[in-house]
């Protein structure tokens, strides 16, 4: 990789950004390709200038993570159709100055469960209902999914259900027991069990409520096993750990910022290289 004045600067804004693996899997596909980019990570202590910067400095485009995913929408000049229906913004790209927010985390999110399952009309339990779950929420009920929101704070899954759609359930995360009984996919989108956090070693989710037939998705990456997953495991559940999401909603932004295929194999070596 050579920089010099024609190189692409994409970038990265998120509380991640000194532990994302997205540095090794974006810089080690653009270099197999022999694209002009170079993809660095940004320390944010003030939003609004953060994204002037964007503009002021011609960056190309910039991944987007917690806890900026719904907060930078007042600051852009468009969203696309999916991040406008989301509600939240995982990408955004520099056209000319206009800065167009997109979201690529449902997307990827049901790649990697379709990797594992079928997913059509399937009974889900999505727990939290945040960005991230928002966007898995959208691209779940364009399956035909039978969705159940269920959150710490139970109005929080109420207002998420209401935006997806009429039929979809929610409640608190005392109902698990109930919810569970005949739910055939659980999705982990809190943070519950990330690593170097007060969460890390926990999981929502009690390991006598998982049954084998059932297929578990954590979206958590870092550690790629938390308890919820070593949980699972256990239990014989089907699972689908957060890396997969990661690599394939990356794979999606990574057409997204340089219009190339993206080289798949290469991405996930790069991954895996880190642990």
């Amino acid at each position: 990789m050579q920089l010099n004045g024609n190189t692409k600067l994409i970038g990265f804004f998120g509380t991640t950004y000194k532990t994302s693996k997205m540095y090794a899997m974006y810089n080690a596909a653009i270099e197999a390709m022999g694209l002009n980019y170079i993809y660095v990570p940004f320390a944010v202590s003030n939003l609004e200038k953060a994204v002037a910067g964007i503009r002021n400095l011609g960056v190309t485009a910039i991944g987007i993570t917690i806890p900026y995913k719904i907060e930078i929408m007042q600051y852009l000049d468009e969203l696309d159709t999916n991040a406008k229906r989301i509600g939240a913004v995982s990408v955004v790209l520099n056209k000319g100055g206009k800065l167009i927010g997109g979201n690529t985390d449902g997307e990827g999110a049901l790649k990697a469960l379709k990797e594992k399952t079928e997913v059509k009309n399937k009974k889900v339990v999505l727990l939290g209902s945040g960005g991230a779950a928002r966007a898995i929420a959208f691209a779940l009920s364009d399956e035909g999914c039978h969705i159940t929101i269920l959150n710490r704070t139970e109005s929080n899954a109420k207002e998420l259900a209401v935006v997806i759609g009429d039929s979809i359930k929610h409640g608190g995360f005392d109902s698990l027991p109930e919810v569970l009984k005949d739910s055939e996919i659980v999705i982990n989108t809190t943070p519950v069990g990330m690593a170097n956090t007060s969460l890390e070693g926990q999981s929502i989710v009690p390991a006598k409520l998982l049954r084998s037939d059932m297929t578990v998705m954590e979206i958590v990456s870092k550690p790629r096993e938390t308890k919820l997953v070593q949980d699972a495991k256990k239990r014989g559940c089907r699972l689908v750990l957060g890396y997969r999401m990661l690599l394939w909603q990356g794979a999606f932004k990574f057409k997204m910022y340089t219009n190339v295929e993206p080289p798949i194999a290469i991405m996930e070596d790069a991954m895996d290289k880190i642990k």
